[in-house]
């Protein structure tokens, strides 16, 4: 018979020195273990928030990055309001086309800013008829004029001449789009009209890239040459049907096209003698014309 001796009267079985280190590291990790089971709940709760936030990361990083590099790179040439304002007003043009495009069923890329190009979204599957691509190509314009003129109230309403100038830029700006050549926005709304108009578009073009050298005309101009070609071949019975469109449709589209360009006109020159005007009271308070003794 094994007899052993009975532990004294002070033995602790519980006593850290009698416990095996199995057993005093899961005591001692025991607070750390519900710290992590806490996060790990927190985590799962998050992610429903962070799932959806990076479906959109890289239209932050195309979008959002792209944006402030032309912000940055114009805040050097013209200072950051004035680079703010412009590029903001890139972007409402942008927008303009977005909405119509999904509208239609598009499906499109999101915005990307080119800095001195300006910004443009891809579309990734091509309209299905010429009133379908008038109707996004004159959404741009059309939204971006209204930005243009909401700069011009502003302006107006606070007496801020910084205002008229953005105002005065996105006039031109949307105005130049609407030259009916190649891939602007014009070339796009002219095709529900008739795409002969791209003819007269490409010479008032190639007459700018001409007195007035600049490589981003240069790049329309030679971009815009595929169209003026398939002008003089023979149409396929697809591309027949892809120009069809309603009289009705044709004179709607004929008279938002021209009217906008004449609401532009007049938006630039109003916006100019407004900017003129406040740059001459300006003058007048730092410079008072003193009155001629007699």
């Amino acid at each position: 018979m094994d007899l052993q001796p009975e532990p004294p009267a002070s033995y602790d079985a519980a006593h850290p020195s009698r416990q095996g280190w199995f057993a005093r590291l899961k005591k001692a990790l025991g607070p750390v273990a519900v710290v992590g089971v806490v996060i790990a709940k927190f985590f799962a709760k998050l992610k429903f928030f962070i799932l959806p936030a990076l479906k959109f990361l890289p239209i932050l990083l195309k979008s959002g990055g792209t944006m402030l590099l032309m912000i940055w790179i114009y805040t050097m040439m013209w200072g950051w309001k004035f680079a703010l304002g412009f590029v903001l007003l890139l972007l409402i043009h942008e927008c303009g086309h977005l909405i119509v495009a999904r509208k239609f069923g598009l499906k499109v890329g999101a915005p990307v800013f080119i800095p001195f190009m300006g910004a443009f979204i891809a579309l990734k599957e091509a309209p299905r008829n010429a009133w379908m691509e008038a109707c996004v190509g004159i959404g741009g314009p059309m939204l971006g004029s209204l930005g243009a003129l909401a700069c011009n109230s502003v302006g107006e309403f606070f007496d801020i001449p910084i205002f008229f100038a953005l105002a005065w830029f996105g006039y031109f700006l949307n105005l130049f789009n609407l030259t009916p050549v190649g891939m602007l926005d014009g070339g796009r709304i002219v095709t529900a009209l008739s795409p002969w108009l791209w003819l007269p578009g490409f010479a008032a073009l190639g007459w700018l890239a001409w007195f007035h050298p600049n490589f981003i005309v240069w790049i329309l101009l030679f971009a815009s040459l595929p169209r003026i070609f398939s002008l003089f071949r023979q149409r396929t019975e697809e591309e027949r049907r892809y120009y069809e469109v309603a009289p009705a449709r044709r004179w709607l589209m004929a008279t938002m096209y021209f009217g906008l360009i004449g609401a532009l006109v007049l938006g630039m020159h109003v916006s100019h003698l407004q900017l003129i005007e406040r740059v001459r009271q300006a003058r007048d308070r730092f410079h008072p014309v003193q009155p001629v003794a007699e």
